[in-house]
């Protein structure tokens, strides 16, 4: 891959800590993680979750189950990182669990974009892993780069407040409660601590290939937006930060959704609550990749009562409206 394709990305999040200070700079994310608890942590091989484990190996957690996951998609370069990983985890002393799958097929299968498939997988890897060693937190490396080129790729789609809020720092995905302690850190930090410290890792070229939209964002859209506005990443950090609290009163509002949504009910709600608790509804019901859309053309069956009504949603669901109730089924 001819690197050069891209413009040289500019400016920084913010200043970075000095190399020294790194690992205590973690402190405040770390401070509820105990090291005497179990943990899975996903690696991948690459810079930033390498220079996770090793950090964490550093600060004392000595009960880490190192999860990596064969995604089939680049051959042998994706045997290297396999490799990888489980040499590390063997050398520091943790437990590895590594599977191999074929992505492409699934998402053939499956009628998902490769993208969609591949994350799948990985939460259906993570979750197998979590029931094997009955331990139900995940550790990912998710950083502040990662987050500004989140924000702004909802921003640039559409997406409401939940969107722009980005990548919590503790989420849960199914049982799993999963931590990102990074997601302060700069890239540019990690990459130098990596450097400075002579912990392996590999890149992966497909994290520098124009095809994929997240990555022009970050090679082309992110260093244009900041030769015009330098502190644009630290804004959208602090963006994020306020509109996650603020989506977190929001959603403390919204009822639980019942199997079947009452239409004469749901009238009743102001629009915005009306599209978070569909949207709810959608997600537990598992609409896969439910979104704005979605929920627009669920509350598009309000309009009327008249006669039956259905309209179609991913994964081979529709929802229909029938005697002013609306519900799911499955073709």
């Amino acid at each position: 891959m001819d690197r050069s394709a891209f413009p040289r990305p500019c400016g920084r999040i913010s200043e970075p800590p000095r190399l020294n200070d790194f690992p205590a700079s973690l402190r405040p994310a770390l401070a509820a993680l105990s090291p005497r608890k179990k943990y899975l942590i996903g690696v991948s091989g690459g810079c930033d979750s390498m220079v996770l484990l090793h950090v964490l190996h550093q600060q004392g957690y000595q009960n880490l189950i190192v999860c990596h996951l064969h995604h089939g998609l680049r051959g042998k370069a994706a045997t290297r990182d396999a490799t990888l990983v489980r040499t590390t985890a063997k050398r520091l002393g943790y437990a590895c669990e590594v599977e191999r799958v074929q992505t492409a097929t699934a998402a053939r299968r499956d009628k998902k974009s490769l993208e969609l498939a591949a994350r799948d997988l990985r939460l259906n890897f993570f979750a197998t892993c979590a029931r094997k060693h009955r331990c139900p937190r995940l550790l990912l490396a998710h950083h502040a780069d990662d987050q500004v080129e989140t924000c702004l790729f909802h921003f640039l789609r559409g997406s409401g407040a939940s969107g722009l809020a980005g990548i919590r720092p503790v989420s849960r995905i199914g049982r799993l409660e999963v931590f990102r302690p990074l997601l302060t850190v700069p890239r540019s930090t990690l990459a130098a601590w990596a450097d400075e410290n002579k912990i392996p890792h590999h890149e992966d070229a497909t994290n520098t290939s124009p095809v994929h939209t997240r990555n022009r964002l970050r090679h082309e859209v992110l260093p244009a937006v900041l030769r015009v506005m330098p502190s644009c990443q630290a804004a959208i950090l602090r963006t994020a930060d306020i509109l996650r609290e603020e989506d977190a009163w929001m959603e403390s509002l919204v009822p639980s959704p019942p199997t079947r949504l009452k239409t004469r009910e749901l009238r009743t709600f102001p629009l915005a609550l009306q599209r978070r608790l569909v949207l709810r509804w959608l997600t537990q019901q598992g609409v896969p990749e439910a979104g704005f859309q979605e929920t627009t053309r669920v509350l598009s069956l309000l309009n009327s009562d008249d006669g039956p009504a259905k309209i179609n949603l991913p994964g081979n669901h529709h929802a229909r409206r029938r005697n002013g109730e609306i519900f799911l089924e499955k073709f």
